[in-house]
């Protein structure tokens, strides 16, 4: 895929793969907006690349298609979709104080499996409606997920 003026969104963009990524994207040539819970995390590294920074909870529906959407004005439509957000847990089903809360296990599936379909239908929709490129690509979505969740 070219990448050169490519509108581009990476989730999970204050630090880590997510932040690293929107790195490589933008080298590359991308517009990219990196989106992160992390509001001063995501605005270094949009500082830092060239890109626009836009704090969001992913997992939360109205936040998500308002963050595409700022993304969509700013640079077009996302081509490009890359998912990194993750979180793991620590604690054992059952420890010495009793059963692991089932509110950090909810928080668990809303981080790491809410979170990425939410970003992927919204993506996908919007690329759904964008004119395919000569080689008959509208977009590509990769979602990345941690040993740790």
């Amino acid at each position: 895929m070219d990448l050169w003026a490519c509108p581009a969104v990476v989730t999970g963009a204050a630090s880590g793969l997510g932040a690293e990524t929107a790195r490589y994207l933008a080298e590359a040539g991308a517009k990219v907006a990196v989106i992160d819970i992390d509001a001063v995390g995501v605005q270094k590294v949009a500082d830092e690349i060239g890109g626009l920074a836009i704090p969001c909870d992913v997992a939360n529906s109205l936040s998500a298609e308002n963050a595409l959407a700022t993304a969509r004005d700013a640079h077009g439509a996302a081509r490009v979709l890359v998912h990194c957000v993750g979180r793991g847990h620590s604690e054992p089903t059952v420890g010495v104080n009793g059963p692991m809360p089932l509110e950090d296990f909810r928080q668990l599936v809303e981080v790491n499996l809410i979170s990425t379909f939410n970003m992927m239908r919204l993506a996908a929709a919007d690329m759904a409606r964008l004119q395919p490129r000569s080689n008959g690509e509208r977009g590509v979505i990769l979602s990345t997920a941690s040993v740790a969740a």
